[in-house]
């Protein structure tokens, strides 16, 4: 099929939970791109926001990769509105061939949940991360290493993995994703393999137990949510540095660029030889709250999620307004596994 190498590597973007949320149609040189809005139906994709993220790192790995190909990727965003869930269509000419330094990094990209080894970036390697910014007019990409800061944004870190676990939807929504064995991982083809969230011997034998809601609920009582989040606040805590990427805007294209930007950071970083987590649901639900959004969110859980955001945008310089990501970056050793995609003749339909 013509194009696959380069929908090989674009599809090796992240998406909330690994749920892959496109299709593509083949239509001569050009290729229409999908979101399927039922592959992610959390709290965290409110008006789509999650998942137009990832179809933004998904343009991202397809316009690094096309030149490798002789191919110079002319994107269209949202070209029809008569059309449903039409993100993109790329219209693929032929161009000069050459290797974009980052593509051999698509796919070793991955997410690594591990604790870091809290070491400091370089001056140079800040400023490669920094200077990413650069290609997304009004983006910005912020760092912080310092300890006093590190410790604030841990909380909201912690923040998010408590709401997980006292707030049945978002329960519900990484329980469905969770892959408990590798032939179930590999014959699912998304999601989230147990061995990618890096538990510890003991967590890894109560972790199944948390998949019941009713348990969940009682353990609240004795505060075992906080305890989980406490687990979150060292992973942060462990980060060579905590950083936000921002765009000026919310929409549908502010989404794209957002995730575009994301995911050049990210790949710089991998060819840093840096280890990286996105820390994304808070943020999301951060924009939803500020937004009024607040249905399946309780009061407590708003003023929280209300607060931790007065946290990041002192911290970052975010604007009013803004969608933003969070995410930590460091080193340790390399994951226990990859995340698997769907077989690229999964997510192609015949037009």
């Amino acid at each position: 099929m013509k194009y696959r190498e380069i929908l090989e590597a674009a599809v090796r973007a992240p998406s909330g939970e690994n749920c892959q949320p496109w299709r593509f149609v083949m239509e001569g040189d050009v290729i229409r791109i999908f979101n399927i809005p039922d592959q992610d139906t959390s709290l965290f994709n409110l008006h789509q926001r999650a998942s137009y993220v990832a179809h933004g790192a998904l343009l991202e790995n397809l316009s690094i990769a096309a030149p490798a190909f002789g191919y110079a990727p002319d994107i269209s965003l949202f070209p029809d509105s008569h059309v449903p869930n039409l993100v993109a269509a790329v219209r693929m000419t032929e161009g000069p061939s050459f290797d974009d330094s980052l593509y051999p990094y698509i796919p070793k990209r991955c997410t690594n949940r591990k604790r870091y080894n809290g070491g400091a970036l370089s001056a140079a390697e800040s400023q490669t991360l920094l200077s990413v910014a650069e290609r997304v007019p009004g983006g910005k990409v912020a760092l912080t290493g310092s300890v006093q800061d590190k410790a604030e944004v841990a909380e909201v870190n912690a923040l998010n993995d408590r709401l997980v676990f006292e707030n049945e939807h978002l329960h519900a929504f990484l329980f469905e994703h969770v892959r408990w064995s590798d032939a179930e991982a590999r014959e699912r083809g998304d999601g989230l393999d147990i061995k990618t969230l890096e538990l510890a011997p003991p967590d890894s034998l109560a972790f199944p137990l948390l998949k019941s809601w009713p348990l969940v609920d009682f353990l609240k009582n004795f505060g075992v949510p906080r305890i989980i989040a406490g687990s979150a606040r060292k992973l942060a805590l462990s980060a060579a540095a905590i950083g936000v990427v921002s765009v000026p805007g919310k929409g549908d294209k502010d989404c794209i660029a957002a995730g575009r930007l994301i995911e050049r950071v990210w790949l710089e970083a991998t060819k840093l030889g840096l280890s990286f987590q996105l820390m994304t649901g808070i943020t999301l639900l951060m924009r939803r709250v500020l937004d009024g959004e607040t249905e399946n969110i309780s009061s407590q859980h708003g003023e929280l999620i209300k607060k931790a955001y007065g946290t990041l945008a002192n911290r970052f310089g975010v604007e009013d307004g803004s969608l933003f990501i969070m995410f930590r970056v460091g080193r340790c050793g390399p994951p226990s596994v990859y995340s698997m995609r769907y077989p690229i003749d999964k997510v192609i339909d015949a037009p």
